[in-house]
């Protein structure tokens, strides 16, 4: 659906006409996601999906921020400069690409929350690809937002082996 026809559909709906087809992670739920990464001051912490409001940006507990977007003519799959940590919402259709960017250039780790649908792309071979590249899923946070559908998991992966985080793969016929 092309956006001006998305848009004549959302008027005749009778959608607010302010209301933007975008909705921005509730700034309680980013406060307190925020608190699972271990990020200590001094640490360079770039959000790659900033959009407008920059919740996630505003919020890092670090004066070295940066905050990027592809709408602000910013692609985080070009990005280069080395940060510590990656944290997002990132856009759920290149979460797991946001991912191997993210192993890339973080020093430290990265973190992002996606959608109940994004979950199943959190498979052992990805797991196992991103372990090669030093990274390990230490954290899964399982969280509802009531203005959203369905669940959401915050996903924190460190350079440290989590010892509570096991996961392998069984095959069965």
């Amino acid at each position: 659906m092309s956006r001006i026809v998305f848009d004549e559909y959302r008027k005749n709906k009778g959608f607010d006409e302010k209301h933007t087809n975008r909705e921005y992670t509730p700034e309680s739920c980013v406060k307190d996601m925020i608190k699972f990464v271990p990020i200590i001051e001094g640490d360079i912490v770039l959000d790659c999906s900033c959009g407008i409001n920059k919740v996630w940006l505003n919020n890092f507990p670090t004066i070295n921020k940066i905050g990027i977007d592809k709408d602000f003519g910013d692609d985080f799959m070009t990005y280069n400069e080395r940060v510590d940590w990656v944290i997002s919402n990132p856009p759920f259709t290149n979460f797991i690409e946001f991912c191997f960017k993210s192993s890339e250039i973080c020093n430290k780790g990265f973190a992002f929350l996606i959608n109940h649908s994004r979950i199943n792309q959190v498979t052992p071979r990805r797991l196992e690809r991103l372990k090669e590249k030093g990274f390990y899923l230490n954290e899964i946070i399982i969280l509802s937002i009531s203005k959203w559908f369905g669940r959401f998991y915050f996903l924190v992966f460190t350079k440290n082996k989590s010892e509570s985080i096991n996961w392998s793969l069984e095959n069965y016929k």
